[in-house]
């Protein structure tokens, strides 16, 4: 049945490609429960959960694949494939894996399914891959017997079960027989579902649930995830019954969904949004100087933008992690609104009479997105700033920021998302030398962050990184907006839901 409405029979669709992978075909006319979700894109590398970290593509792949660990609400790491972990030496972890676990097409998962996928992300053809970064510190891979692998660090890596969550685990040899493009098309993982149609041509990717993955769904059997790249329309599409759940709502939408007798689930966000300053491979900007990043940082009045656009459901940014992300400081103060401050220091930097700069934005995520860069915009041009705003779709935005190749763009939209470790570390490496084609490079934060990773008590780390946030923020290697909560809208039919940020568990939604 689609959820709140009526039963319907679904007919499977199996492609010969997958029933060679060993798929079994499916029971036929059959009674369904139908979950209908709304969102705004496809990942465009379709089922290659190697190509980017967050959203839209890891919503799709934490329905297919897992990985060793899993990062819950509130950051707390949780086992995946793997039950538990532990270091036996600075440089040295163990992982004991789940027993009876099989992929989609009936593979088990063992330790050398675990060491194939890593050798394959360490090797020169795996490299190209944008998820590999997380294996830059892994010396060798042992498995030890079917149910334990161990990795070894070049150094200290304090981290590595949290860079464990992050990369999913296809099934090898599916992987190896299809390669990356061929796989993309029909992927293969032990999620709670496994992938019917990716629906290019309809918008509509369709999940069957897997009985046999060992976080089977106890309440849906096919998922339905609808892309409706307008936020409007997604709105629309629950409010007229096409769909059941309502991804990424905005604060503008809240009340409007209230009143119509939806249910709005708000969870803590850990996402900090940001503009972020192109310094690597535009030599000549006036942003090279870190006088005038901090003079943009103190142009824009964040608090017009939480209080106002936002209607009070957002914080202005003090730093790039929110509150409840390990290594965020409490001691920062949100950065001022301070306009004669920032004419001030882009005189002292030689720009008294401003300049030109152009900013890519993402826009079409929420119908707040184009104000809060326009109003972003008319802050900056106050303080002699003439900026030109540009909406790339966001498969180019991705090509460009995998690759820096940003032509004239000056600046543009980026989260600090510490989502993916709830931890904040992963975003200040995106925002310094550390990215593969860094867009932002200050070689004197370096050590610090490097050091990072190589305290084991968790007190100091701690501690440590507050001390990075800080230094970050000194630098300023992006104009920093505002903090917010993420917002799922559903039918009243949906009894719970949970997330492991930002993904939802679908596998876990319970009806009335």
């Amino acid at each position: 049945m689609n959820l709140g409405h009526h039963k319907t029979w679904v007919r499977y669709l199996v492609l010969a490609s997958l029933l060679a992978l060993g798929f079994a075909l499916p029971k036929h006319a059959t009674s369904e429960t139908v979950l209908r979700v709304a969102r705004n894109a496809a990942p465009p590398s379709l089922g290659n959960p190697f190509t980017s970290v967050g959203q839209p593509g890891s919503g799709v792949w934490s329905v297919l694949f897992d990985g060793l660990t899993l990062i819950g609400p509130g950051g707390a790491l949780r086992p995946g494939l793997a039950l538990s972990w532990e270091i036996t030496s600075d440089t040295r972890w163990l992982f004991k894996l789940r027993n009876g676990v099989t992929f989609h097409n009936g593979e088990p998962m063992t330790a050398d399914s675990i060491a194939a996928m890593l050798e394959y992300l360490r090797s020169p053809e795996g490299r190209r891959f944008y998820i590999s970064s997380e294996v830059d510190t892994i010396s060798s891979i042992e498995v030890i017997d079917t149910e334990t692998i161990a990795i070894e660090t070049l150094t200290p890596d304090a981290i590595l079960p949290k860079r464990m969550a992050l990369i999913a685990i296809p099934e090898p040899i599916a992987w190896r027989t299809l390669g990356p493009e061929g796989f993309a098309q029909a992927p293969v993982g032990t999620g709670s579902f496994k992938l019917r149609d990716w629906g290019q041509a309809t918008g509509r990717m369709i999940f069957d649930a897997d009985p046999n993955s060992w976080r089977a769904s106890n309440n849906i059997d096919v998922l339905e995830l609808r892309t409706v790249a307008d936020a409007t329309a997604r709105v629309q599409a629950l409010i007229t019954g096409q769909v059941d759940v309502l991804e990424a709502v905005s604060i503008d939408d809240v009340k409007q969904l209230e009143s119509a007798g939806f249910k709005i689930w708000s969870f803590g966000g850990a996402q900090v949004s940001s503009i972020a300053f192109r310094t690597v491979g535009n030599p000549d900007s006036p942003l090279q100087d870190p006088r005038v990043r901090q003079a943009l940082n103190y142009a824009v009045n964040r608090k017009v933008i939480a209080d106002v656009l936002f209607g009070g459901k957002a914080e202005p940014a003090s730093q790039g992690a929110s509150p409840g992300t390990f290594g965020y400081d409490p001691s920062l103060s949100p950065i001022p609104y301070a306009p004669d401050r920032a004419k001030a220091l882009l005189e002292d930097a030689g720009y008294g009479d401003g300049f030109s700069m152009t900013i890519e934005v993402l826009v079409g995520f929420s119908t707040i997105d184009t104000l809060l860069y326009q109003q972003v915009a008319q802050d900056l041009r106050a303080i002699g700033i003439n900026v030109t705003l540009r909406t790339p779709t966001f498969a180019t935005w991705l090509r460009k920021f995998h690759s820096n190749e940003w032509g004239n763009t000056d600046a543009f939209s980026l989260m600090w998302d510490s989502g993916a470790y709830a931890d904040a570390i992963r975003p200040v490496r995106n925002f310094s030398c550390a990215k593969a084609a860094p867009f932002f490079c200050d070689k004197s934060i370096m050590p610090l962050i490097e050091k990072t990773d190589r305290i084991m008590n968790v007190t100091n780390r701690e501690r440590h990184l507050r001390s990075v946030m800080r230094r970050m923020r000194d630098i300023s290697p992006a104009l920093l907006l505002t903090t917010a909560s993420q917002r799922v809208a559903t039918t009243m039919d949906i009894k719970s839901l949970s997330l492991n940020p930002p993904n939802i568990n679908y596998h876990t939604i319970e009806l009335q």
